[in-house]
């Protein structure tokens, strides 16, 4: 028996021919429509419900205030220290001149660790005009390092921070359930600001004033060296005739000029910064201090409700088409479609 390949007629067929695949069928919004018509009132009673529910959960929840200040830092005369106006050679010296605005270090520095701190360790007058630590009032318990960690980050979760980089106008909004206590924070926050500011900067300027006090006392000591050296060398050669003594006499001369030049300098520079130990420190004036909130910041009932009556269509929609599927399944007819037949 000889093998052949019998050629099917359905091959032939679709021989050279392109098999398309099924295009997949987009939603029926039609059907969307009337299943959503037909199921009205369970989207209707879900929507009640769940705007219910957002209300009197807005209602349970405690309220939160917001105290807001605003600081502006106040311009310096000159736009720079004294250093910069007199136009000395600073840099030759070793020695930085500062200028300018640090606004944007005033966020850091207001969530850094040691100015919550100083805030959490001070006592405030609440709403029902007790005095009471801060600490105690943000994070309960006996105090321990966990406590104070969590207190710390507690507090920096509560504050919101804002700098206009274009005025350097800096806003800070101080959270939390007690509307007096929220504005005693707040503008308690301005002060331990100016106080840091205050501390670093004079600290910095201390340190560049006894730089050139000591730098000072140095070129006098040199000074004093080469006026010494000259004179004893004039005491010794009271006839300069020879050009080797005429050069040496010429050189002690000069370092004596260079060393009184040095002095003359930095005897400028030391006053300069006498001066600049109270001056370069950045003062914050607060445009707007921080008043007893009269509204609550949250929760706000309008959003609320709003989201509770999405929520509540949105779960009516779902048990709604979860029990189409299953009738579907079971191969019964809905309630409208019964209810159509009967009247039939």
């Amino acid at each position: 028996m000889s093998d052949r390949i019998v050629e099917l007629p359905a091959a032939r067929k679709f021989e050279g021919s392109v098999i398309e695949e099924p295009a997949v069928a987009g939603p029926d919004w039609g059907a969307l429509a009337r299943s959503a018509w037909n199921h009205r009132g369970r989207l209707a009673a879900g929507a009640v419900v769940g705007v219910a529910l957002a209300v009197a959960l807005s209602f349970v929840l405690p309220p939160t205030y917001v105290a807001n200040v605003a600081l502006l830092e106040a311009p310096r005369p000159g736009g720079g220290s004294a250093l910069d106006q007199l136009g000395l050679q600073a840099e030759m010296l070793g020695i930085k001149s500062g200028g300018g605005s640090n606004a944007l270090t005033y966020p850091d520095i207001l969530r850094s660790r040691r100015l919550v701190t100083t805030l959490l360790e001070a006592k405030y007058t609440d709403q029902k005009g007790a005095s009471i630590k801060l600490i105690d009032h943000v994070m309960g318990g006996t105090p321990s390092p966990q406590r104070s960690e969590l207190a710390v980050d507690e507090m920096r979760e509560r504050l919101d921070i804002g700098l206009d980089r274009r005025t350097n106008l800096l806003r800070v909004g101080v959270k939390d359930r007690d509307p007096v206590l929220a504005a005693a924070v707040a503008n308690r926050l301005c002060t331990a600001l100016q106080d840091v500011l205050t501390h670093a900067m004079m600290t910095q300027a201390s340190a560049n004033r006894k730089f050139i006090e000591e730098r000072l006392a140095g070129a006098e000591r040199e000074l004093a060296g080469a006026e010494a050296s000259l004179r004893s060398f004039r005491e010794s050669n009271l006839h300069v005739d020879s050009p080797r003594l005429v050069l040496e006499q010429a050189r002690l001369a000069r370092e004596m000029r260079v060393r009184e030049e040095v002095v003359i300098a930095l005897t400028r520079q030391y006053e300069i910064a006498r001066v600049d130990e109270n001056r370069d420190v950045p003062v914050l004036n607060v445009m707007d201090p921080a008043v007893v909130p009269a509204f609550r910041s949250s929760p706000k009932r309008a959003p609320m409700a709003l989201a509770g009556l999405l929520l509540g269509v949105a779960v009516a929609a779902a048990a709604s088409t979860e029990q189409w599927r299953r009738i579907r399944a079971l191969g019964l007819p809905s309630a409208p479609a019964a209810t159509e037949a009967k009247a039939a």
